[in-house]
């Protein structure tokens, strides 16, 4: 008898930690652990069959709302397409951390526009979630794709969220552009030393993100693209003020072609700043802006290699109102420590077509230039990394075995 209790006991506790550490491989697996970079486009998110935005316009939608869906809906349909190394099965979706749930409905009928963007797998989909049972916490969600091999996908790598609860004028952050718009033609960074943007942040008004708008990487791996970003007080002229104490530090890793290049920083009030981009990894850039907002005119600058340059970036930056302002004659001094950038905001460049401008993933109108190969990084890593979790298991169940034999030879030893 205690024999078998103590074997029983042994595997209950390897199927516990199999249960465990087994979740998100039975759930699905981020873009960033799967061996190949996909293509993708999320093209149109709706609330209970009504567009959220304007069709083709998902990241500068999704860069208003922090990527927080706020309902309440009974449905959130997300509308796009999906281009990876094998055929696609079915799609689906996650909500929090429950399991997949797939209809074949979700996957339609694909034009040829999208599979020459995509690749011969390419697919489109309408994904229709019940969100009807959700309230006002935050629960993440995730479009999901079952590959042939059996593998279940992440469709996106951005990191959404779903609730009920009503954003407050406190929280609700403001997109001002400085910039009016975009054409097609790209701006690389990494063939300078640093690219620069004077802005001013209103009175009453804080700083919650600057971004570049859909930087582009053409086309490269995502691994090891990247940029270190520093915040600073205008001093009025270039030179000195970069001389001066960085108020923040952003660094940017693994920039996806084509997604915002979102950067962040701890607290910044109201005030005149310079953000400076440097330490470039691989090709990254801007598309050049086709002029600069009636609103921000007379105070924008950008620069490029210290000089100041006409052929701005297109830009914008994310304002919401400063409830404790520090007093008129204080600056910010303290420089805060350095946190990650969030996942960008954008899987496509602003038009329905796929074929006008480059999707999330797909090359845009200009030829890679030379000046890096930051792009073309192994994926090594990422197939080393997909085995970690069957070993951790294997090892957890060898553990549990040799508990269970120095359980029933203690036992003979009593007796």
């Amino acid at each position: 008898m205690r024999k078998f209790a103590a074997l029983f006991v042994a595997l209950a506790i390897a199927a516990t930690l199999f249960g465990v550490l087994g979740v998100s491989a039975a759930s699905y697996i981020t873009q960033d652990e799967y061996d190949e970079s996909p293509h993708q486009s999320l093209d149109a998110i709706q609330g209970n069959g009504a567009n959220l935005y304007t069709p083709g316009y998902t990241g500068d939608y999704l860069a208003g709302v922090d990527n927080i869906i706020r309902g309440p809906f009974n449905t959130v349909s997300l509308h796009g397409w999906f281009g990876v190394d094998q055929p696609i099965l079915e799609y689906g979706y996650v909500l929090g951390d429950g399991e997949p749930v797939f209809d074949p409905s979700f996957a339609v009928q694909t034009e040829p526009a999208v599979i020459a963007a995509g690749g011969e797998f390419a697919q489109r989909f309408v994904i229709v979630m019940d969100t009807s049972a959700l309230g006002e916490e935050l629960t993440p969600f995730m479009p999901v794709a079952k590959l042939e091999d059996g593998t279940v996908l992440a469709v996106t790598y951005l990191d959404l969220k779903y609730t009920t609860k009503a954003e407050t004028a406190e929280t609700k952050p403001i997109n001002v552009d400085i910039t009016t718009g975009r054409n097609d033609t790209a701006i690389n960074f990494s063939g300078t030393s640093s690219v620069s943007f004077k802005i001013v942040v209103p009175e009453g008004m804080q700083l919650t993100r600057f971004t570049v708008v859909q930087s582009p990487t053409w086309n490269g791996s995502p691994t090891g693209i990247g940029l270190t970003a520093n915040i600073f007080a205008w001093t009025g002229d270039f030179d000195e003020t970069v001389e001066g104490e960085s108020l923040g530090e952003c660094i940017v890793e693994n920039h996806k072609d084509c997604s915002n290049l979102d950067i962040t920083f701890d607290y910044i009030p109201a005030g005149e700043y310079l953000i400076d981009l440097t330490d470039f990894t691989g090709n990254i850039g801007g598309w050049e802006a086709t002029g600069i907002s009636e609103e921000c005119a007379g105070s924008y600058l950008f620069f490029s290699n210290g000089f100041e340059s006409e052929d701005t970036p297109h830009v914008r930056m994310s304002i919401k109102e400063d409830t404790d302002p520090p007093a008129p004659t204080e600056k910010p001094t303290k420089k805060p420590t350095a946190e990650p950038t969030q996942e960008p905001a954008a899987t496509e460049a602003p038009t329905e077509a796929p074929t006008d401008v480059p999707a999330v993933t797909d090359a845009p109108a200009t030829e890679a230039p030379n000046a890096s190969e930051g792009g073309k990084a192994s994926d090594d890593t990422k197939k080393d990394n997909k085995w970690l979790v069957p070993v951790i298991i294997a090892a957890c169940v060898v553990a549990a075995a040799v508990i269970a034999v120095l359980a029933i030879a203690a036992s003979k030893k009593k007796k």
